[in-house]
């Protein structure tokens, strides 16, 4: 088995670049995570022996003593001085912007692009020392055995700058994520990065990919999720996670999830055959101050999850194909800044076991009289069979101060909008449309759902921005609304406030 490594002072002997990217690693029959528990358990050894009954193996002895060592790092690949320097400078400007919030996708482009410039470049610098690997290998095996501290045992696994640690395929993010310092900051390279999964993210990592397009966790079908455990003050960026078998990032621990962004990463094949109430792209439990934005997620058996958690949640600017059970759901959240802004949502066929139940749905969820929960400007389009699946229902078992403003819903299930009980319940200026289909039900609804409800507000169809349908139900009648009159909005007054229009049609999708 050889070692890799890239010397700036020596012509190429293997190029580790197609044209413009890292090959492809080829997928080992050993994961990264047994890798990583092999590679502890050989650590835990070497760390009780007696130095000289490391030396004093012949080279074959060692490498077969230093198996697990080996299956672990034997195909990671090394940069030279002087190309790890070259790299610095964009790097710091990306951890710095991503560290401080305010990493444009301008700016990731810009200096992503730089570092893929300097690095395509270097294929021409490689070689490929063979010789020496055993002697690297019987080094660093014994400085572990000499009580090197993790954060010196990283810096010689890993390509550093000092500002960051790149991930390139056939490293092992397990590893990185338990050896190097708990606020790193990877850049995780362009390719395919196979079956890779991180369990317990180090306080204040930031994970930062290539780009969407370039950067490719891949779970292969046989990996459960990709990151997973207690998370904070982490951020996750440009990369796409897919076929992962359960989920993409589970953000679940009593002791608190907190200071989370999720931006512009795809997820795709997300918990296939799974039941998306369980499993999905991102599942978050006591989570408090995250933001998802400028993400897609496409075949995933349910697309954002947030249960017991506090504002400010913020799901901004994301787009779906085929969402699974939801789009979104809060469950039993609370608090401040709960947004759900300007998402696109699609659905043209099922993806996991459940079908297409509501694109959103806010739980038994609670803002604050002076900070409603938001969930404007959001469209869908399609639906399954489900005879209770809706476009949006608030107020789900009760909640209060949550609204609705500005949605458009083309035949987006049995329902619209529905509000399903709670308090101070605001629903204004959405559209809906859709054509007769066997489960197609009424465009706005008001009702007391297990509880009792009060103040579902509606304005009138003479208001400035009053609710619009042309919703036509399974009977073939247009059918705008229904209230049972018990939740401060009689059936006739809801009829009213509505204003029906034959104008409205599936074209209404590509409103501005």
């Amino acid at each position: 088995m050889a070692l890799l490594f890239l010397s700036c002072d020596s012509s190429s002997t293997e190029s580790v670049f197609s044209a413009d990217v890292f090959e492809p690693v080829s997928l080992s029959a050993i994961s990264p995570s047994s890798q990583f528990n092999n590679l502890l358990d050989f650590l835990d050894q070497v760390a009780d022996m007696d130095p000289d009954d490391i030396r004093q193996q012949n080279d074959e002895e060692f490498l077969e003593f230093a198996r697990p060592f080996t299956d672990f790092w034997g195909h990671t690949r090394r940069f030279g001085q002087i190309t790890l320097q070259d790299i610095s400078q964009p790097l710091a400007s990306l951890k710095e912007k991503s560290r401080q919030g305010s990493l444009s996708g301008e700016d990731h482009k810009r200096y992503a692009l730089q570092v893929r410039d300097v690095l395509t470049s270097s294929r021409s610098q490689l070689r490929d020392r063979v010789d020496d690997f055993e002697q690297s290998v019987r080094e660093l095996v014994l400085n572990w055995n000499q009580n090197q501290s993790p954060a010196e045992f990283c810096a010689a696994l890993y390509n550093q700058t000092g500002e960051a640690t790149l991930l390139i395929p056939g490293d092992n993010f397990e590893a990185a994520n338990y050896f190097c310092p708990e606020d790193s900051f990877y850049f995780i390279t362009e390719g395919v990065h196979f079956r890779q999964s991180v369990t317990l993210p180090g306080k204040g990592t930031h994970w930062v990919g290539a780009g969407t397009d370039l950067t490719i966790l891949d779970g292969y079908h046989q990996t459960e999720t990709a990151f997973i455990g207690r998370v904070n003050s982490s951020s996750f960026q440009q990369f796409t996670l897919q076929h992962y078998q359960l989920t993409g990032i589970e953000m679940v621990d009593r002791l608190g999830n907190s200071d989370i962004e999720i931006i512009s990463v795809t997820f795709r094949n997300i918990g296939d055959g799974m039941n998306g109430q369980e499993y999905g792209a991102v599942k978050a439990e006591w989570v408090e101050n995250v933001t998802i934005r400028d993400s897609h997620f496409e075949n995933v058996s349910s697309a954002i999850r947030f249960m017991n958690s506090r504002g400010p949640l913020h799901v901004e600017g994301n787009s779906s194909i085929n969402p699974g059970r939801n789009f979104f759901q809060c469950d039993k959240c609370f608090g401040e800044g709960i947004r759900i802004l300007q998402n696109t949502m699609e659905f043209t066929e099922r993806f996991g076991t459940d079908p297409l139940e509501d694109y959103i749905n806010i739980f038994m969820s609670e803002g604050e009289p002076d900070d409603w929960i938001e969930v404007n400007y959001n469209r869908a389009r399609g639906h399954d069979g489900s005879l209770s699946g809706s476009f949006i229902i608030l107020a789900d078992a009760g909640g209060r101060y949550q609204k609705a403003v500005g949605n458009i819903g083309v035949n987006p299930g049995q329902v619209g909008i529905g509000v399903a009980g709670g308090d101070y319940i605001k629903v204004e200026g959405n559209i809906m449309y859709s054509e007769p289909w066997f489960g197609s039900n009424v465009a706005y609804y008001s009702i007391d759902f297990e509880m009792p409800c009060s103040n579902h507000i509606f304005p009138g169809s003479a208001a400035a921005n009053p609710n619009i349908a042309n919703w036509t139900s399974a009977a073939g009648n247009l059918n705008r609304s229904w209230s049972t009159g018990l939740c401060g909005i009689s059936h006739h007054a809801l009829r009213d406030s509505i204003l029906e229009s034959s104008e409205v049609g599936p074209d209404i999708w590509y409103l501005p």
